[in-house]
């Protein structure tokens, strides 16, 4: 059997696709290969009209600076391989044939004749870099005007360079970033050539670096319209869409994407990763979810869709308690997603065992946490720390845990822990003593910020201001002044406190001693007159170094403050001294 000219001319990837215009004028000081067959006579056409008008044609492309056309007897020649004759030459063969020639352009034309007897020629170009198609104007000649339908396709020809030149420019302009200037030239290309696919996707590229979102969409829409199955169009538009939180045209545009590529986990996985960034990870989730029903022990697309899962818990509960009142809580399909992702997460711990990173542990214990699965969590975390014993990290997830389940002290001594691995480990002190201040353990919590504030000025004044609030909320705001003097009491021991601070505390110590003895001195009796004298003097202490702040936090005048105080103290002397 002969050879045949085998169907395998190459198609790159839009976007790539145009050659920069400085490559452009490397190659016209070379001129370009143009092939030109006999044009192809349709439906009976004599074809001695063809064969006189691709001669003619090819005559008048070799007047070019620019290009030249291949020689006939080349063209013969390289058939000869392929036991094949210039008149099988159609169009598709055409392409493949200047592909195996090394042509940069090739030409196709064929013609039918009209009832009137005259030839109606259609003609386009192929730039072989990018396959596209540039159609000519039909030209209608006499059926002895062989020359003047070559002449007809040669005026056009011009047209069809200005086209390449302006997408070559439009390229070069994009690859410095001259934005404004790359999509004038890309206009200029597609008002030529409507269809050429490159051209479109490439001024839809430089829309979106424009962050001109929706007009890049509309550029990819026409380019899938001409081709549906362009990969790098499916793609940008379903990241674009996912930008504009148009999620379900979001997730077609990837869902088609992956059509073409339906066994591979790491193209999966990387569309999903985009579509989360953009902000739908619950979409990212039904994408590797379809990567799951076909691989379902897939390590790596179980560890990704554990992560999409808690990241669309987490938009979930954001959106279900914001504008509420009261907020707070887990949505109910926060919830399924947070099981979700347990589910996915436990099993990639059954498959790596030791090797399950540790991010993805946190996760689990996480999880469980805001589930108050705290059982879960805490034996999740044990089992986790017999294989990561030195993970600040679990440790401190176990803390939590184990707060949250009312066990304080194992909490307090599993922060500890934190401290011995990671002496630099994030606010675990403060978290320490907020903890013992819920548990009503002012004291405790005194003596864990101390020694943190004994160092850093910073963390003494975010302890004082977590006793100081404790203080405020159960004291202060409930008239409970014994309550609220013992926790401003309890701050103002605490090292390295600001003036401020001191100022602060100092008058809501005072405000407290002032309003518990205003209750006790009102019998007016010797007893209560000695048992309030010393607060009231106290008091008057207290209030004498406070700064400005009774002024600004209070609305009370410094000097008022002083003046009804002494008066106070004056009316318990003189019961005391008349009494004796």
């Amino acid at each position: 059997m002969g050879r045949r000219l085998k169907l395998t001319f190459m198609f790159i990837a839009a976007g790539l696709l145009l050659l920069p215009a400085q490559a452009l004028r490397a190659q016209e000081m070379q001129r370009f290969k143009v092939l030109i067959p006999n044009f192809e006579p349709l439906e009976g056409a004599n074809k001695k009209f063809g064969e006189k008008a691709a001669e003619d044609l090819r005559g008048l492309m070799n007047t070019l600076a620019t290009h030249q056309p291949v020689n006939k007897k080349d063209i013969e020649k390289n058939l000869k391989k392929y036991k094949m004759k210039m008149d099988q030459l159609d169009c598709i063969r055409t392409r493949q044939l200047a592909g195996q020639m090394g042509a940069q352009v090739a030409l196709c034309a064929s013609y039918t004749q009209t009832p009137e007897g005259q030839y109606k020629v259609n003609a386009s170009i192929y730039t072989m870099a990018t396959s596209e198609p540039f159609d000519l104007n039909p030209v209608t000649v006499g059926e002895k005007e062989d020359k003047e339908a070559a002449q007809g396709i040669f005026d056009q020809f011009d047209r069809y360079n200005q086209q390449v030149r302006s997408a070559a420019f439009c390229v070069e302009y994009a690859q410095s970033q001259q934005w404004d200037n790359a999509l004038a030239q890309c206009d200029k290309a597609l008002e030529l050539n409507p269809n050429a696919i490159a051209t479109r996707y490439q001024k839809a590229q430089i829309l979106f670096q424009q962050k001109k979102y929706e007009e890049s969409l509309a550029e990819l829409k026409k380019v899938l319209a001409i081709n549906s199955v362009h990969d790098d169009a499916l793609r940008l538009a379903g990241y674009i869409s996912a930008t504009l939180d148009h999620n379900d045209e979001a997730l077609d545009y990837y869902s088609r994407y992956l059509e073409l590529n339906p066994g591979s986990a790491d193209v999966r996985m990387k569309i999903a990763y985009d579509l989360a960034t953009a902000g739908d990870p619950a979409g990212a989730m039904q994408l590797i979810q379809a990567g799951l029903d076909v691989d379902p022990e897939n390590v790596d697309l179980l560890e990704q869709f554990g992560g999409f899962a808690f990241s669309a818990a987490l938009n979930v509960n954001q959106k279900a308690n914001m504008g509420t009142e009261n907020g707070g809580g887990i949505a109910p399909e926060a919830q399924e997603y947070l099981r979700k992702a347990i589910d996915a997460y436990q099993k990639v711990y059954a498959a790596k065992g030791e090797d399950t990173p540790v991010s993805d542990l946190k996760n689990i214990i996480a999880a469980y946490v805001q589930l108050d699965d705290l059982d879960q969590a805490i034996g999740t975390a044990e089992k986790a720390l017999k294989t990561h014993p030195q993970e600040d990290a679990i440790w401190s997830y176990y803390a939590d845990a184990l707060q949250r389940a009312g066990k304080l002290d194992e909490a307090l001594a599993a922060l500890d822990r934190v401290k011995e691995i990671n002496p630099s480990y994030p606010n675990v002190t403060l978290r320490q003593g907020n903890w013992l201040i819920q548990a009503g353990r002012i004291s405790d919590a005194v003596s864990v910020f101390a020694q943190a504030a004994e160092s850093d000025p910073q963390q003494a004044e975010t302890a004082a201001k977590l006793i100081f609030q404790d203080g405020y909320t159960k004291g202060v705001q409930k008239n409970n002044w014994a309550y609220a003097l013992s926790d401003m009491q309890a701050a103002s021991r605490l090292p390295n406190l600001s003036d401020a601070m001191t100022h602060q505390l100092n008058f809501w110590q005072g405000w407290s001693l002032f309003q518990l003895a205003i209750k006790e001195q009102a019998p007016g009796t010797l007893a209560s007159a000695k048992a309030t004298l010393p607060k009231f003097q106290q008091a008057l202490k207290l209030f004498q170094n406070v700064g400005t702040y009774p002024q600004t936090a209070a609305k009370l005048d410094p000097k008022q403050l002083l003046s009804n105080t002494q008066t106070y103290i004056d009316i318990q002397q003189a019961i005391i001294k008349r009494g004796r």
